[in-house]
């Protein structure tokens, strides 16, 4: 064989080889292992929250990769309270929202919004007042003449009629301080304003601020008003055009529930990794106390498993918010939640 043509040959398959390695390379580093997801394809969903970022079941869910085994790339991003995040969920500015389902009931009978809850996050509503216990306040009813601080779109705000009726307080006799979520328990430490309407989760940030044991009335307990609280809710677009994805978001979710109940001390550095503003012990201590109230679990997920809802109790919810604001609407369960896309297999929290 010629020699100029063996050297054409051995520059030829050279070249060749160089090819072959340069596509074989990714610019995002070493391929996944086999059957883990892709990032480039994984579909991308936006989480609405309720209000800031300070729960830690969907960072958990994050961390531990459980949307992601399901194919998700879930973006969350903060809430202005549960009003706003239901309207947003409505005309669709996000795929998937967190909020207080007596929120999404007044929606409904407002404004028909087609919207649905698919889990159940809260199994009790966590409102409470905070109140300053120097101004011999005993029961509820003391709290005519009072000021309280609170926010617009706070559905503890919106939903205060419902415990004003089951309490015997008059409405019109409380002062109404609507601030900057913000700063509403820095306003309420410094004696800004009589009272506070907050969740059992904020009871540890009152308490650090204050330096005292806090004292409040419960809606749940002091108002009888057992019903439920925050739920993850959707568009019914979503539901009826993309059930699927509907339910490998819900699996996530609940997984990074479940691990978040089992793993309470976990979950500080979790948050601090997302959001490097949380003090990780607070967030610890936080968690703790919606855990010791029941707030996140009771009876029901005990023996449904996590996520679930009834038309019982689902009827009851509703009862108490069209009775506290005198709507003239009857609605059904079915039309404000489905358990459709919960696991076949329930997850469970741990057994008291």
């Amino acid at each position: 064989m010629p020699q100029k043509l063996l050297k054409l040959i051995i520059i030829t398959l050279l070249l060749l080889s160089l090819a072959i390695g340069t596509i074989g390379c990714s610019s995002q580093g070493s391929p996944s292992p086999a059957g883990a997801p892709n990032p480039a394809t994984l579909d991308k969903v936006t989480l609405n929250l309720q209000w800031l970022p300070e729960d830690p079941a969907y960072w958990v869910a994050l961390e531990k990769g459980f949307w992601k085994e399901q194919n998700l790339d879930v973006n969350i991003i903060r809430g202005y309270g549960s009003g706003d995040t239901v309207t947003k969920i409505a005309t669709k500015k996000a795929d998937f929202g967190i909020a207080d389902v007596g929120s999404l009931i007044l929606a409904r009978a407002k404004e028909d919004v087609q919207v649905k809850a698919v889990v159940n996050f809260k199994e009790s509503y966590p409102g409470i007042v905070i109140y300053n216990d120097s101004l011999g306040i005993k029961t509820p009813k003391d709290l005519e003449g009072k000021s309280i601080i609170g926010s617009a779109s706070s559905s503890i705000v919106l939903f205060f009629p419902a415990f004003a009726k089951a309490t015997g307080i008059n409405p019109n006799k409380v002062k109404w301080e609507l601030i900057d979520p913000t700063l509403q328990y820095s306003a309420f430490a410094q004696g800004q304003a009589d009272t506070l309407t907050t969740m059992y989760k904020y009871i540890p940030r009152v308490e650090k601020l204050t330096g005292k044991p806090a004292k409040f009335f419960s809606y749940k307990d002091d108002g009888g008003l057992n019903r439920y609280g925050e739920s993850i809710i959707v568009h019914e677009d979503t539901i009826k055009e993309n059930p699927e994805l509907v339910h490998r978001f819900v699996a996530g979710f609940l997984k990074g529930l479940q691990y978040s109940l089992e793993h309470p001390s976990e979950v500080g550095v979790i948050m601090k990794k997302y959001v490097p503003e949380t003090d990780p012990d607070l967030s610890v201590k936080m968690w703790e106390a919606e855990l010791k109230y029941q707030v996140i679990t009771g009876e029901e997920a005990q023996a449904k498993g996590l996520g679930s809802m009834s038309d019982q109790r689902m009827a009851q919810t509703i009862k108490y918010v069209i009775e506290a604001y005198e709507l003239q609407k009857e609605i059904s369960p079915k039309t404000i939640y489905t358990t459709e896309f919960l696991p076949k297999d329930p997850l469970y929290p741990p057994k008291k």
